[in-house]
């Protein structure tokens, strides 16, 4: 009978497993690093990537808030301070109470007879709807009067060839199908 340690055995293929893989493959450790490396960079990308769009996103937040003055071609201040934030509403309110001709959407010379752009946008996007919605209904509506006119004629053409012939064709006895 024999007397196997088997602790001791599975420390020995152990150790000669990893003998053979360091001088089989030496750049195992190599491979390792590489691996290591590239692990590194990837989580250092999406970190810094994460900081810098933060830092950004603050950084054009802050801007839109930062009082200024505006200055005259000396470089001297003028008016009172204000933000981008305020000037933008202030340019996008400009421009939808603008006034407008109603018939074209241009700058109105006068105040007579004119509407804001905003009105005249509206006023234009509900007109093109209506006008689509009308074109269907226009539609529809002559399609139905052509299929009722169409109706109305093969009754009178069945009346008048029934007053013509008083003879049963294979149409009257509804054995072939009317072209009408």
């Amino acid at each position: 009978m024999l007397n196997i340690n088997e602790d001791a055995l599975k420390t020995a293929i152990v150790a000669q497993v990893a003998d053979q893989l360091l001088s089989e493959d030496e750049d195992l450790s190599g491979i390792v690093s590489k691996e290591v490396k590239k692990r590194i960079d990837k989580i250092f990308d999406e970190r810094v990537t994460a900081q810098i769009q933060s830092a950004i996103d603050e950084t054009i937040s802050g801007s839109f808030e930062r009082e200024y003055r505006r200055v005259n071609q000396w470089g001297d201040q003028e008016g009172p301070s204000t933000t981008l934030r305020k000037e933008l509403e202030k340019t996008v309110t400009a421009y939808w109470n603008g006034k407008v001709n109603p018939s074209d959407g241009k700058p109105a010379t006068s105040d007579y007879n004119a509407v804001t752009r905003a009105q005249w946008l509206m006023t234009k996007i509900c007109a093109e709807d209506f006008t689509k919605q009308m074109q269907t209904s226009v539609n529809a509506v002559t399609g139905a009067l052509k299929d009722g006119l169409r109706n109305q004629l093969a009754q009178q053409m069945d009346a008048m060839l029934n007053n013509l012939f008083h003879i049963k064709s294979l149409q009257d006895q509804g054995k072939v199908e009317k072209p009408y």
